[in-house]
This record gives structure tokens, sequence and C-alpha cells, in this order.
């Protein structure tokens, strides 16, 4: 086995935001927005570099809602005694 061999059976753990705009198929401009937004969680950071952990990213995918079910609106929601 090649040391290319190797690298390839290594499993990934994060993703760069050029790779998280690819996975999931929108700009990385895109990518700043959904986390402004809270679809996508923040990165992480190791001194200047910034990644996102893998399953980090499927936790708050798993969380979108389903194209053609209802939301549900909890804002004037109140429980009754």
């Amino acid at each position: 086995m090649g040391k290319i061999d190797i690298i390839r059976n290594v499993p990934r753990l994060g993703l760069n935001r050029t790779e998280v705009a690819l996975a999931i198929g929108v700009a990385p401009n895109t990518v700043d927005e959904m986390v402004k937004e809270g679809m996508l969680p923040r990165p992480r950071r190791w001194h200047s570099r910034k990644f996102w952990r893998i399953a980090e990213l499927e936790a708050a995918m798993a969380e979108w809602p389903v194209d053609g079910e209802q939301e549900v609106d909890v804002s004037n929601w109140r429980a009754s005694a």
C-alpha cells in the first residue's frame, strides 16, 4: 500500500469553507449567510484556519425543515394548566 492509498483511507473529519459550499451545492458566500442565519454551525478555529466538523454539519442539516411539510408556528404558543 503506497502513501497515496493511505492518505485516501484517512477519514475526513472537517471541511473548509469552499468544501462545505461544494458539499451542499452553494457558493462560499452563501455558506457565510447560512451561518449568520443559524442554518449552519459556526466554524471551528485553529490559529487562523477555520473548518467545520462534518458531524456538526450533518447534525445541523438534520434539523432543517423538510420541503412540503408544514412548519409549526410556536411563537404564540402558551402552556395551559
